[in-house]
């Protein structure tokens, strides 16, 4: 297509992004051979060279990517292999902006420099200083290697990550965008956020819908009315069938304000493929109105009281094999925003 993934999908207005993974999509451990990136698909695992990734990117020709990167690490990785991934992603990344600089097709692509080194604080420091050395060839950062992908993003041990997430943004300059992604919890995101993460995926909602559960946690800080258990419905409960309302009291989304719980969990009896479509018009809206907020607060410094808000009333199915109850707030740590929050989340776009 003359332009580009953003014409071949009829969407001219949005910005695409490019990256090598879905994070949705739970990464196959192993399979490190020398001088290739396996992605897993349909049709099977396909191994990327940095030459072979580039031919993609310029057929693809988004507004934004990730060169080829090594993130297959996580929090039970070993030494050896966070070491292999920062190494071979300095490699990977010099050979894909070797291509860039001569490319004609991405004259006007934006590129997100790849932090990696897995929960190794010395490596993800060489991995910020690579980086650096090559700031004019990035627009961006891409914080990456802290979790499997899939399910595992909400299952994180959060201290960590948040250990490792606040030395990193802490290295980088504040005036660039720092991207995550990964389907972290709400309250996940918020501590992110407030130790200056900038742009996440959708990959939350996704997942929540291929669990057929509606979102349904609290982010408006003047409702006091929650019930902290009810912030995700499944819609295959039996208890909906006779529930002639929308998904959540007082949501616009069209899911809510067309159907009702009694007709998606009619849906979901019989098998129909617009269940889930329905369910994730309005899991996306319900993620769409967080973001929302978040960017409200951010602008206004109220961040915290989001932030209360959210530990007091939603149930955290995660972490460490123990779920939180209402009210245990995670790591207070860090609550006075970074320069680059106040700055990029106000248009941060998930």
């Amino acid at each position: 297509c003359g332009d580009g993934l953003s014409g071949f999908v009829a969407q001219k207005e949005s910005v695409s992004l490019l990256v090598l993974r879905d994070p949705a999509e739970p990464c196959q451990p192993g399979y490190h051979e020398k001088d290739v990136v396996p992605v897993f698909g349909r049709s099977g695992r396909k191994n990327f060279t940095a030459e072979s990734y580039m031919s993609l990117v310029e057929a693809f020709r988004p507004d934004v990517y990730v060169p080829l990167f090594d993130g297959d690490t996580d929090g039970g990785s070993s030494k050896k292999r966070e070491q292999r991934s920062q190494e071979r992603t300095e490699t990977f990344v010099e050979q894909c902006l070797e291509v860039h600089r001569k490319s004609e097709k991405l004259k006007g692509a934006s590129v997100l420099g790849p932090i990696v080194g897995g929960y190794n604080k010395k490596l993800r420091e060489k991995s910020v200083q690579f980086v650096e050395r090559l700031k004019d060839d990035f627009a961006g950062y891409f914080i990456a290697g802290l979790h499997s992908n899939g399910i595992s993003a909400t299952e994180v041990k959060e201290a960590p990550l948040l250990d490792i997430v606040s030395s990193v943004c802490q290295q980088l300059p504040s005036k660039k965008p720092r991207f995550m992604f990964g389907a972290f919890t709400p309250q996940l995101v918020l501590e992110l956020v407030v130790r200056g993460v900038d742009i996440f995926d959708t990959s939350y909602p996704y997942l929540k819908t291929q669990q057929n559960r509606a979102l349904n946690f609290s982010f408006d800080t003047s409702d006091s009315n929650v019930d902290a258990r009810k912030n995700e419905l499944d819609l295959t409960d039996a208890c909906w069938a006779e529930d002639f309302t929308g998904f959540v009291d007082g949501c616009q989304c069209l899911a809510c304000t067309k159907h009702t719980k009694a007709y998606t969990h009619h849906l979901y009896n019989t098998r129909e493929m617009l269940a889930p479509i329905l369910l994730m018009i309005h899991n996306l809206h319900h993620y769409f109105e967080f973001f929302k907020a978040i960017r409200r607060h951010v602008a206004q410094d109220t961040v915290g009281e989001l932030i209360a808000h959210i530990n007091k009333h939603v149930m955290v199915p995660v972490t460490d094999g123990v779920a939180k109850e209402p009210g245990k707030s995670l790591d207070g740590a860090g609550l006075k925003e970074s320069v680059s929050v106040q700055v990029e989340a106000k248009r941060v776009k998930v």
